[in-house]
């Protein structure tokens, strides 16, 4: 047998004398968490650390919000997060990912026809996080129905004290983009809470706008954002809100605009994700995406209607 030009046994005697002459304890003791990463970068040949940090805020009292919608990575079009990075990054003060910033294939519990390792896929959301990281002053990230797979899928099948364990050994979470959110110093994840001392991490607030990922879908336009815009009505004192100026919806990969009310305005915001196998089956439902994002701006707080604006990608 030869191997590279070279026999077989001498090439496994060789091997075996040059592993005699450098043989190394099996086991060293590591005194902190420091000399353990940087034996592991040593290990994976990873000298440097490749991050960039995130950028100064950009100049002005005026406070511009990108608001990035469903990217569902790793199924998201990269062209379309990579223009947001470019052309938005450096005039705004603060992202904000609506949700589904992960699309946890691997974990739904519906019929597949393909697969997706959760390792690929989490490695194409460490990318998307770490790339808005870099590209924005701040970023803040809602958590949505497909972000909150794992902590439901870990829910349905451990016990409680199984469940403690885990979240023992993350450090008190079940949701992987939370944890994920720790590793950079300017992403956080939202959390709203009630007077009841509840936090919610579905929905954030800026200012007098409201942001959010409820699981309401409608086939009529509008009807989502309507029902939201009843429902912040309705729990007004229970959930410790305020009356909101500008209401902007995620989930339902639409994009409308409706000035409402008095000087109020309703927003959905679009997508940035590829079209998915179920919604090319004969089982018709819905509407088709519209990949697109919003942006806005405040002063003090306070949201400029007229600042409003949307690019619309389909349309290109």
């Amino acid at each position: 047998m030869q191997r590279c030009g070279v026999c077989y046994p001498s090439w496994r005697k060789k091997v075996a004398r040059e592993a005699g002459q450098h043989r190394q304890p099996i086991y060293e003791p590591l005194n902190s968490f420091d000399e353990a990463w940087r034996q592991w970068q040593k290990a994976i040949g990873m000298m440097r650390q490749r991050y960039a940090g995130p950028p100064k805020r950009p100049k002005g009292n005026v406070d511009r919000i990108c608001v990035v919608p469903d990217i569902h990575a790793p199924f998201h079009e990269e062209r379309f997060l990579a223009h947001i990075c470019a052309v938005e990054g450096p005039k705004s003060t603060r992202a904000i990912c609506i949700g589904d910033v992960s699309d946890a294939f691997s974990l739904s519990t519906y019929l597949k026809y393909e697969r997706m390792p959760f390792s690929e896929e989490w490695a194409s959301v460490t990318a998307v996080v770490q790339a808005l990281s870099e590209a924005f002053h701040s970023v803040e990230i809602v958590i949505g129905n497909h972000d909150a797979r794992l902590e439901k899928r870990v829910r349905e099948r451990l016990t409680e004290d199984q469940v403690d364990a885990v979240k023992f050994m993350t450090g008190g979470t079940l949701c992987p983009l939370t944890a994920l959110a720790r590793a950079y110093p300017n992403v956080t994840i939202a959390s709203h809470v009630t007077p009841s001392g509840h936090s919610v991490d579905w929905f954030t607030t800026c200012g007098d706008a409201w942001l959010g990922h409820p699981e309401k879908f409608s086939k009529i336009p509008g009807s989502a954002l309507r029902s939201v815009e009843d429902w912040l009505l309705d729990n007004e004192v229970p959930m410790g809100l305020n009356r909101y100026r500008l209401i902007v919806l995620g989930h339902t990969h639409q994009l409308a605009v409706f000035p409402w009310r008095s000087g109020q305005m309703l927003l959905e915001c679009g997508a940035l994700c590829k079209s998915q196998g179920y919604q090319t089956s004969p089982r018709l439902g819905g509407r088709p995406q519209k990949r697109a994002y919003v942006w806005f701006e405040q002063t003090d707080g306070i949201t400029d209607l007229n600042s409003v604006g949307w690019h619309w990608f389909d349309v290109e």
